[in-house]
């Protein structure tokens, strides 16, 4: 009768667990919806870039989808956040690419205004010309109706003399004075131009985005000739800014991230994304970072953030990603 009884417990326990609903962890979907919930309301950076949105989207619904195994889901989630960090990334750079379109629209106001200084400047000495001639016509016709002596004409000459002296240094100082002006307004179209250039060139060497894992500065290829590990001559000068940020929270750990094109075989991309992202550990170290919060890893072609089908997309995903990390 106890055996009976076991083998009736034993059988309700199976059927139980069969029965029971599978849960898994949604820890990871749930960041990933927060993640993407997070970046469609910042709208004045989503709706820069729609279409990265939408990819970003449907990243996250395939990776919501059932059925999948664990190893499946977690790496469509891993697809889902490149996604998003792609999107942020695209938005950064078109609202930057606003911002010099903005510089250069005010260096050519300038540049007008400039212009505008210069015709002015030659209908004001125009006009005084055309004053000048008519006053000494006028003076000529009172001296030959007036009948004077040949004394008073000398005399009178000579104030002619001195008067037109007068009106001709008064004539070069307002002249000089509008060549300062014109050369002013040369000279802040010229700053304009220089933000502008100084803007663009800082735009090429670097795009810095927040993202859930910390601060991420992106260095483009501009540090490194094709295929080489070695910096530039004269890319640490361009890593100043990138010193400046970092040191602003000394006690944040550092992660450099070195990344390739899928040119070329993986394991030799692989190499050269590691040893591009100790080269700039090296570097940052060199430059007063601490040693021990730094750490450099090789990701080889693995996380494009565009596509390996032309030059420009191969360009964009030879980088060097260093992250303020969070945590």
């Amino acid at each position: 009768m106890n055996k009976a009884r076991a083998v009736l417990i034993m059988t309700i326990a199976l059927v139980l667990a069969a029965c029971a609903p599978q849960t898994r962890d949604d820890g990871a979907l749930d960041n990933l919806r927060a993640d993407l919930d997070a970046f469609r309301a910042e709208s004045e950076l989503a709706e820069l870039v729609p279409l990265a949105v939408a990819d970003a989207e449907r990243a996250a619904r395939a990776a919501s989808a059932d059925g999948l195994d664990e190893e499946e889901r977690a790496h469509r989630i891993r697809i889902a956040e490149k996604r998003i960090e792609i999107a942020r990334a695209e938005a950064f750079r078109a609202r930057a690419s606003a911002g010099a379109e903005a510089v250069e629209a005010e260096r050519t106001r300038l540049l007008l205004r400039a212009s505008r200084l210069e015709v002015e400047q030659a209908r004001r000495e125009a006009e005084q010309a055309r004053m000048l001639s008519a006053a000494t016509s006028e003076e000529i016709e009172r001296t030959r109706r007036a009948a004077m002596t040949a004394d008073e004409q000398r005399d009178q000459a000579a104030r002619r003399e001195q008067q037109a002296r007068e009106e001709a240094e008064a004539a070069r100082r307002l002249a000089d004075a509008q060549a300062s002006e014109i050369e002013l307004a040369h000279r802040e179209a010229q700053l304009a131009s220089e933000a502008a250039e100084s803007l663009r060139r800082r735009l090429e060497l670097m795009e810095l985005r927040e993202t859930d894992r910390g601060v991420v500065v992106t260095l483009g290829d501009v540090l490194f000739e094709l295929g080489q590990t070695e910096l530039q001559a004269g890319a640490k000068g361009n890593l100043e800014d990138v010193v400046d940020l970092l040191q602003t929270e000394p006690e944040r750990r550092i992660r450099i991230e070195g990344h390739t094109d899928s040119s070329g075989p993986a394991t030799v991309n692989m190499r050269i994304s590691q040893e591009r992202a100790d080269a700039v550990r090296d570097a940052l170290v060199g430059m007063g970072i601490a040693a021990d919060r730094v750490q450099a890893v090789g990701m080889g072609e693995e996380f494009p953030i565009a596509s390996n089908e032309n030059e420009d997309g191969r360009s964009q995903n030879r980088r060097v990603d260093v992250i303020l990390l969070n945590d």
